[in-house]
């Protein structure tokens, strides 16, 4: 199989999983540990929907002065 047919697969596979690749390529392959020693950790777009509409209810004051 070559490179471009992996790829191919590769975009074929949900977001999560796709992340779960890139973290492997990362690490792996490339050799870049994160900082820290610790995994990189992805949230889910779901839960960063959650987070993000936490952030700005939470200072919906702050972004208003920020947008005029």
């Amino acid at each position: 199989m070559s490179a471009a047919e992996i790829i191919e697969q590769i975009k074929t596979l949900p977001r999560d999983e796709q992340l779960v690749v890139a973290t492997f390529l990362k690490v792996a392959v490339l050799g870049k540990e994160a900082d820290s020693g610790q995994a990189t950790r992805y949230v889910t777009p779901e839960r960063a929907r959650e987070l993000s509409a936490q952030i700005f209810e939470e200072n919906a004051e702050l972004f208003r002065k920020l947008a005029q």
